[in-house]
């Protein structure tokens, strides 16, 4: 099993707390707004985990298809309001048929496949021409526009992220090399956060099992970084900022 394999069966139950109902995602609008100009009729979420970004799409069609390698997660995504198609397997191999899909698109997934390129060359299979493919995340090889303070107390973290996140550059190569037209990329939401002293430890995003960067980590692990964090809280008598600034990117490519 690959080291960085993190089980979602073990955390589904818990893993819209994530989304709070005040929220305003706009990654969310991002995808709507991509969707309806594309006049989208068939929709597919790769990494679709409980159906929260599909869920948004309701308004345009009534074909909204999720695909997640955790039978936990999709067991969630049939709670939802709107009527999804749900199907187990892996984004490298999607089972379904060629071109039968307008817009294809994964949330802060990517990074799961493995074979970044695979789900790409697979995605453009399925897409009927003109169809979108989106890729929405954040770049950890992206110097000056991501930080986030959990690399800077938990071992490993970051490097983690290095291997298993494609960079914004290498994504956008394989969708022209793959065939896409207009590749491109754009801003779609800008996470700014700020906690100071002991506030970090109610962050939600600093649970154990809130993110797959924390949840790979083993209890161990996870406890000596936040003892880290106590301590400079300790050291600065509750004064140290901690710091969340991450640019969240949409990476888009249409078939032909």
């Amino acid at each position: 099993m690959k080291k960085d394999y993190l089980n979602y069966d073990n955390i589904a139950q818990r893993y819209n707390q994530r989304y709070p109902e005040t929220q305003q995602w706009e990654r969310g609008q991002a995808l709507f707004e991509l969707a309806k100009k594309n006049n989208a009729k068939a929709i597919l979420e790769v990494g679709s985990g409980t159906g929260y970004w599909l869920n948004l799409l309701r308004p345009i069609t009534n074909n909204l298809y999720g695909l997640d390698f955790s039978m936990g997660m999709l067991r969630q995504a049939k709670g939802q309001a709107a009527s999804l198609t749900l199907i187990q397997g892996t984004a490298t191999h999607l089972p379904l048929k060629k071109e039968s899909f307008d817009f294809i698109y994964c949330v802060d997934a990517i990074h799961h496949f493995g074979n970044h390129r695979a789900f790409i060359q697979d995605a453009y299979r399925l897409l009927r021409p003109n169809g979108v493919l989106a890729i929405i995340g954040h770049d950890p090889h992206s110097d000056g526009s991501h930080y986030w303070y959990v690399y800077n107390y938990f071992d490993t973290v970051y490097d983690t992220d290095l291997r298993r996140y494609p960079s914004g550059k290498a994504i956008l190569s394989m969708m022209n090399a793959i065939g896409f037209k207009n590749a491109s990329e754009k801003p779609v939401e800008h996470i700014q956060n700020l906690h100071v002293g002991e506030a970090v430890l109610k962050d939600p995003f600093l649970r154990h099992d809130a993110t797959s960067q924390l949840a790979l980590l083993s209890e161990e692990q996870y406890q000596a970084g936040i003892e880290k964090i106590k301590q400079d809280i300790i050291k600065t008598n509750g004064q140290i900022v901690f710091r969340s600034d991450i640019q969240v990117k949409m990476f888009m490519g249409t078939k032909p």
